[in-house]
């Protein structure tokens, strides 16, 4: 008897995981997909981080989460093209490495954005430590619009500093950057 409850126990755990096999379907949300030309009323199965399956029904059973998107859209990653995102702690820098930027990772998911780019708060003396501390650790992809500026956007009196600009310097960060990619 201990055996055969083992065993059942086994068969509906399998049975289980295997009618599993998504780890969200988001149910009946207007998808909008500008790259296969779809508008459309879909459901969207999600399997590791990916896309796995759009279709006008997909079984819920055969998810571990099922979200129901009806009256909302569904579309891909947006992408914020200004933004300030090299925040620090020091007040007196404005944008770049201050309390004026915001942190990436606070505000992008949860508005459906996956993709930010820093308007320029970064310049060519700074770049590295930007890319180091917000770049490399952020969830959210940061693409960056690189300050003529050495200092970036630190605010008044530096940002008008002509001494401060230098376009080779700009562009020798820039070719680095693209090496680096």
């Amino acid at each position: 008897m201990y055996k055969l409850c083992i065993l059942v126990l086994l068969a509906c755990v399998s049975s289980s995981s295997q009618a599993q096999q998504y780890a969200i379907v988001i149910k009946n949300g207007y998808v909008i997909d500008a790259k296969n030309k779809l508008h459309d009323t879909l459901d969207i199965a999600v399997k590791d981080g990916r896309i796995v399956r759009m279709e006008k029904h997909i079984d819920p059973q055969q998810a571990v989460q099922v979200v129901d998107a009806a009256g909302m859209i569904v579309t891909a990653g947006l992408i914020d093209i200004h933004a300030h995102v090299y925040f620090g702690t020091d007040p007196s820098r404005s944008y770049a490495g201050g309390i004026e930027a915001i942190v990436p990772d606070g505000f992008t998911f949860r508005n459906g954005v996956t993709t930010v780019v820093d308007a320029g708060s970064s310049g060519w003396r700074d770049f590295p430590i930007f890319k180091k501390q917000v770049i490399d650790n952020s969830r959210t992809r940061v693409l960056a619009f690189l300050n003529i500026v050495g200092s970036g956007m630190r605010g008044t009196p530096y940002e008008q500093d002509t001494r401060d600009m230098d376009g080779k310097l700009t562009a020798a960060v820039a070719v680095s950057i693209i090496t680096m990619l």
